[in-house]
């Protein structure tokens, strides 16, 4: 089921922000009551201390207690040292005196919670008393800030939208990019976009070129088997129509043996572009610890017919392990087959092929005519062959060679001996 990233993304901050938001209330609320509760109680002291030391002046100025209005939240009263009222306003009349009592107290009067501060000494007791309503109205007022954010939060997510799109924009862009891209097409898609994006765009880029490749591939093998296929199956044809026509049963027998003969060349054609066409698109192998013996044997032992038949000798000369330690058995194998094989149908009847595999190379050598220089540099390319050759043959054998030997690390190359006949020679590349 699609769903927008949008709007997972709101719903995660409504998620995540409004728990942190009553969290932070209930914080800024807890800490707004201590700082207001310490403010006005150190102002209830102040004042309590400032009103004790005009005691004396209350008690030589005035024969009765004085009482004032007052209608601010607050009440005062003061006695002397026999707790005999001096001044107290209208809500100060209702405290009780607490001679010698120094401290705060919390008292009921008229329905109304009072914080009283007492402050006593020698000269009497002063009382100074405030509402707990006029605290908590100044934290209200406080914690009303805190709901501000009640109506900023909508913007805020509003804000939190239009900047995603913003920041998902780029990928409307490769998305129509895509949609009118043609099928063949290998360009990359611009990797100019957000940090978070440049992952995905980069391998959506890496698949877009594996793709490429093997539409290229495809295109390849379609157009070279087109173009091998087309002289065999001509022939073959050719060759139906002559047996048809043939009435003497061993010339009729003589063009049938040549039609088998065509559809097995027509046969290894094919076998030989549809390993090369799953070779060249391939990039890695599932390595596995080689034995380069049985490796060796089973290749000579594939060749050893066709040599028997030309009554070429087939040397193996194995020097412990061979350069590799791990790799695809069956390709290293097809490999060495291939150039056995090569060596054996180019080289003259009653020769020696030998096959040396050493720690640091492996060598295939012949006593056959060798590749003119000019030549030398086109040796390995698809369907290439020299001019002149009688060996039948499709020119793939050595392409199939190479590309092995690049899946495998292996650098191939080949000269003519000194003494008569061609030397290819695999090495592992020198790493980086």
């Amino acid at each position: 089921m699609s769903h927008s990233l949008r709007g997972t993304v709101g719903r995660s901050l409504l998620k995540t922000i409004t728990p942190l938001w009553l969290l932070a209330c209930l914080l800024v609320g807890l800490l707004a009551h201590h700082e207001v509760s310490e403010l006005y109680d150190e102002q209830q002291q102040l004042f309590a201390r400032q009103l004790y030391h005009t005691l004396p002046q209350l008690k030589s100025g005035a024969s009765n207690a004085r009482h004032e209005e007052n209608a601010d939240h607050q009440a005062v009263a003061i006695w002397d040292g026999q707790a005999r009222a001096l001044v107290a306003d209208t809500d100060g009349m209702q405290l009780s005196p607490r001679p010698g009592f120094t401290g705060f107290v919390t008292s009921l009067h008229d329905k109304e919670i009072w914080r009283v501060y007492y402050y006593s000494g020698e000269q009497g007791t002063v009382a100074v008393a405030q509402e707990e309503g006029e605290r908590w109205e100044l934290m209200r007022g406080l914690l009303l800030t805190q709901l501000l954010w009640l109506i900023i939060l909508p913007v805020a997510m509003l804000a939190i939208w239009w900047a995603l799109g913003r920041g998902l924009s780029p990928l409307v862009l490769i998305r129509q990019q895509l949609q009118q891209r043609s099928t063949d097409d290998d360009t990359p898609l611009p990797t100019d976009v957000p940090s978070e994006i440049r992952p995905l765009i980069d391998a959506m880029n890496q698949l877009i070129a594996r793709v490429a490749s093997t539409l290229q591939h495809e295109r390849r093998f379609t157009a070279d088997a087109a173009h091998e296929l087309r002289s065999p199956l001509a022939g073959l044809r050719v060759q139906a129509e002559l047996v048809q026509l043939l009435d003497e049963p061993a010339a009729r027998q003589a063009a049938i043996g040549k039609v088998l003969a065509s559809v097995d060349r027509a046969s290894h054609l094919v076998d030989e572009l549809l390993a090369l066409s799953r070779l060249e698109q391939q990039q890695t192998l599932p390595f596995a610890p080689l034995s380069w013996p049985a490796i060796a044997e089973q290749a000579m032992a594939e060749v050893a017919a066709a040599a028997t038949q030309r009554g070429t000798r087939l040397c193996l000369q194995l020097d412990g392990h061979g350069p590799l330690a791990d790799g695809d058995a069956s390709l290293l194998q097809l490999l060495l087959r291939n150039l056995l094989d090569n060596a054996v149908r180019y080289s003259p009847p009653g020769s020696q092929v030998a096959l040396q595999i050493g720690p640091q190379q492996i060598q295939v050598l012949d006593n056959g005519p060798g590749i003119a220089a000019e030549h030398l540099a086109r040796i390995g390319e698809r369907f290439y062959r020299p001019a002149g050759q009688d060996a039948s043959g499709s020119g793939l054998g050595l392409s199939i060679v190479g590309r092995i030997a690049s899946l495998h690390r292996l650098q191939l190359a080949w000269h003519n001996r000194p003494e008569g006949g061609l030397c290819v020679t695999l090495q592992p590349r020198a790493t980086q």
